[in-house]
């Protein structure tokens, strides 16, 4: 199930992660995962609360944010709430820590969105290409430098619903991934001025990695009481590949084959923030890389490697001048729908080594 890709194209230093299989109940899994990465995970806590420090946000402070949104997730995702509860005891970490992980960007949106000149988050780069039998589906997971080499990656094996292969960083659910009917998909920050209480986007996210298909998918990402929205790239073993933009009130479909973190629907950018020029930096690299590709695995993860663009490379690189607040890159991945398979490389996919993982037939 798991082994290194051997290909000239996937030279680079090789990074261990670590993997782990789940099995069991929402709350058996998610303490399975939790103790499974439990160092990484209060690595991970140690700099939120970092974060929450910098920018004046006191811990008791923090239960008072959260507390809305935690009481929505558990009328409308239960069993995601268990899964994080589990993966706090696992790892002895407290649950408030973990469930801040998990809803990080709508504190940032308090923290930060509220400001004269908020700042959309940089997140993510998604890219589909086309292959012979089927779709790859390339994604590079931008996220802070401080949790920058707390990345593993989960088989996940619920009783009632599919088995879902992902990347992770220590301790949040999986965004993004591959499941066992072959529907993979990437999540883009997109950052906008609706977004309000309501189920965390990430918990969202996680349930979308659980759609059969397109129309599945949509109706669950645009659910009508999420706190905010992220753009989806999805794509499904007969080739269908869709992008799904959303916010807390608004959402479109578009049949696109490459996104960043700025809405390409007028409905929906009505209501984000205006694009930055790094999301339009990447996306144009995107356009002109993605249709170019060599349609296979090493052809996606030269685009997912590209280091131009005007603004802001999709392999982004951390400014040191910003601290463990910089922009990196986690991990990059590529989905084939066809053979439910995944590529994850630690880190960037310039420098790192692809290890290729598969859910098994049951």
């Amino acid at each position: 199930m798991l082994a290194g890709l051997a290909s000239a194209g996937f030279r680079g230093k090789m990074v261990a992660m670590r993997f782990v299989t789940t099995h069991g109940s929402p709350f058996e899994r998610g303490a399975q995962t939790g103790e499974a990465f439990a160092e990484a995970i209060g690595r991970s806590v140690a700099f939120n609360r970092r974060y929450l420090t910098r920018h004046g946000l006191a811990h008791d402070g923090l239960e008072t944010i959260l507390l809305p949104y935690l009481e929505a997730s558990r009328r409308a995702l239960p069993h995601l709430v268990e899964q994080i509860e589990g993966m706090a005891e696992g790892a002895g970490a407290p649950f408030l820590d973990l469930f801040f992980a998990n809803a990080f960007e709508e504190v940032y949106g308090i923290l930060e969105l509220g400001l004269p000149q908020p700042a959309p988050l940089e997140r993510c780069t998604d890219v589909a290409v086309g292959a012979p039998g089927g779709t790859l589906l390339g994604h590079t997971e931008q996220w802070y430098a401080g949790d920058d080499g707390e990345v593993g990656v989960v088989l996940d094996v619920p009783h009632d619903g599919p088995a879902l292969l992902a990347p992770v960083v220590a301790g949040t659910l999986p965004l993004v991934g591959i499941n066992a009917f072959g529907g993979s998909f990437g999540a883009m920050s997109l950052s906008a001025g609706d977004e309000r209480v309501g189920v965390p986007r990430s918990l969202v996210a996680r349930d979308v990695l659980d759609a059969r298909d397109r129309a599945d998918a949509v109706a669950r990402a645009t659910r009508d009481d999420r706190a905010g929205g992220y753009s989806y790239l999805c794509a499904f073993p007969d080739g269908d590949v869709v992008a799904i933009e959303s916010t807390a009130t608004t959402a479109a479909v578009l049949e696109v084959r490459e996104h960043t973190n700025h809405a390409l629907d007028p409905s929906v950018a009505a209501a984000a923030l205006p694009p930055s020029e790094g999301s339009r930096s990447r996306l144009a690299r995107a356009h002109q890389l993605g249709p170019a590709a060599a349609p296979t695995v090493e052809g996606l993860a030269s685009v997912l490697a590209d280091h131009d663009g005007a603004a802001d490379a999709i392999c982004a690189h951390p400014d040191p001048r910003d601290g463990e607040e910089a922009s990196t890159i986690l991990f990059a991945m590529i989905c084939e729908p066809g053979t439910r398979t995944m590529w994850v490389t630690p880190g960037h996919a310039c420098t790192g080594t692809f290890e290729r993982f598969a859910i098994p037939e049951r």
